[in-house]
């Protein structure tokens, strides 16, 4: 088979597809390893608790994807879910299915709590008492505590953490039970920078303050080429290395955009089976236009018009904007500027590279305003 259609008949190696976890994970060494020292110590150990903060498109949930896979070669019960109103149902039954192999097969039945035998009549199944009469916290200390005395740790993973919630704050007052009680636990959470906040500055949550917390930075682009290299290697396809940087470049370190253009170059590669310029000017452009329809359109879709207008006043400038000139350009006051300053910086679509300054934090958010895509 010829190196085209090596390339086109492919498992294509890149996914741009949110909730999936690719081939190639580059750049979270650190913030994995980090997780994994917790879960191999002791319970108790803080990198046991972690949030995952980040955009769109920064590999939130492929982070929590590869975690779990870890997790479940170090001999964890893994229960993954999104938060939300069903997520304590899910937790509960995730637990019975992933844990029942772990049990004994048959228990003998009870009547209640008193009568011993964990409340369970089958494997993880509760009696009926046990079903009907008590709630998520009860549940889940008789699931932990079965599993614990098996040696079998349970790991949660909550996804898309949205606010703070009734939800929210049941499960997080369980576990924090569970921890006090030495149960082998550990929770990795995963959110945009606006709903982390929300649930941090919940007086009822004040324990997940002490939680570790990792904001997602950009990939380095030197890692992004390298892979791309590599990928392109591994194939067979030949590139040219000043091609190759500027797609690595054009991902500007977003880890969504390093999944859709590898996706892109791959399938726009040339007749004669080779990466050509035009096959990666093609693919940034595709990319460019995934992203905005994916990433930027649902994060602007919230905001106000305030907040519009304040991003499209800074949009007027390449590169980095000058509060003052914001300012300016909106005619008003600075407590005014001030105030949309912080919430636009709350919910990660600008930072402070320096004192009186902003800039986009996510990729060609300025060009999409300004109309050039």
């Amino acid at each position: 088979m010829d190196k085209r259609k090596r390339a086109n008949n492919r498992d294509n190696i890149f996914s741009p597809t949110f909730g999936y976890r690719p081939k190639y994970i580059i750049g979270r060494d650190k913030e994995i390893s980090e997780f994994m020292e917790g879960i191999s110590n002791a319970p108790g150990h803080p990198n046991r608790a972690t949030f995952f903060i980040g955009q769109r498109g920064m590999g939130k949930t492929v982070l929590l994807l590869e975690l779990a896979e870890r997790a479940r070669e170090e001999g964890y019960i893994v229960v993954r879910v999104v938060a939300g109103e069903t997520m304590l149902e899910e937790i509960i039954e995730g637990i019975q299915i992933s844990g029942e192999r772990y049990t004994e097969e048959k228990k003998r039945p009870v009547k209640s709590v008193s009568a011993g035998a964990f409340g369970f009549s089958v494997g993880l199944t509760f009696t009926d008492e046990i079903r009907e009469n008590f709630g998520f916290g009860t549940k889940l200390s008789l699931l932990c505590e079965a599993l614990t005395k098996r040696k079998k740790g349970v790991l949660f993973l909550i996804d898309e953490i949205r606010s703070s919630t009734a939800e929210m704050r049941i499960f997080a007052t369980t576990y924090q039970h569970l921890v006090g009680d030495g149960m082998n636990v550990a929770v990795a959470m995963a959110g945009l920078p606006n709903a982390i906040s929300s649930v941090l500055n919940d007086t009822i949550l004040t324990f997940l303050n002490r939680a570790n917390k990792i904001n997602l930075s950009p990939l380095q682009i030197a890692d992004v080429g390298f892979c791309f290299a590599k990928a392109l290697h591994d194939l067979g396809i030949g590139f040219d290395a000043k091609t190759l940087d500027s797609a690595a470049c054009a991902t500007d370190g977003y880890p969504y955009l390093f999944q859709l253009v590898g996706y892109h170059m791959l399938k726009f590669i040339g007749d004669d089976g080779d990466l050509t310029a035009t096959a990666v000017d093609l693919a940034i452009s595709n990319s460019k236009r995934a992203l905005a329809s994916d990433v930027l359109l649902p994060c602007l879709n919230p905001l106000s018009a305030w907040d519009k207008r304040f991003l499209e006043a800074m949009a007027k400038d390449i590169g980095e904007s000058r509060v003052v000139d914001i300012q300016n350009r909106l005619s008003v006051g600075k407590s005014h500027t001030q105030t949309y300053r912080k919430r636009l910086m709350e919910s990660g679509l600008v930072h402070s590279p320096s004192r009186g300054m902003l800039e986009f934090s996510i990729p060609y958010l300025g060009q999409y305003l300004r109309g050039e895509i």
